[in-house]
């Protein structure tokens, strides 16, 4: 990766804007030990006070690794309960990486976080449409539209 992801122009503004970086030789102990990695590369994104939020485990290429970071990104906000810049990110997945792995991801996303801040049922709603059309031979899809209508009610109750 460091031949041909992180020397990427854009890949080195996300991660230079929004990410502290920090390079830890494999095998480092405790720090590879204490955060469980088993493989190299491994990315893992962390907020302020070390706890983990995402991570990204193998190789990836420049356009892998910029949508997939924004999800991770987007994540460790919402779990801060910074749902504006969660949303932004999401955002910037959905709509400048619309054919990524993460984009269906992001999609979902989305609409758990406009229900989380708004309590309005149509941003599930609005998720559960986008993944049917949009993604639906994806995992998150998959596992998603069958359940739509009550995950949409047990999701409603739970984040109350």
């Amino acid at each position: 990766m460091d031949a041909d992801t992180y020397p990427d122009k854009n890949v080195t503004e996300l991660i230079t804007e929004n990410i502290v970086p920090l390079r830890i030789l494999f095998g480092a102990v405790p720090l590879s030990r204490d955060f469980k990695v088993k493989w190299t590369p491994t990315l893992i994104l962390l907020d302020i006070t070390g706890k983990e939020h995402y991570r990204i485990v193998g190789f990836t290429t420049a356009e892998e690794i910029i949508p997939a970071l924004l999800l991770g990104i987007a994540k460790t906000y919402f779990e801060l309960d910074q749902l504006d810049q969660a949303n932004r990110n999401l955002d910037r997945v959905i709509s400048e990486h619309p054919k990524s792995a993460q984009a269906p991801e992001a999609t979902y996303f989305r609409g758990v976080y406009g229900y989380k801040k708004t309590h309005d049922r149509n941003h599930l709603r609005q998720a559960y449409e986008k993944l049917r059309d949009g993604y639906p031979q994806t995992e998150r899809s998959k596992w998603t539209l069958p359940l739509a209508k009550s995950a949409i009610r047990l999701l409603v109750s739970y984040l109350r």
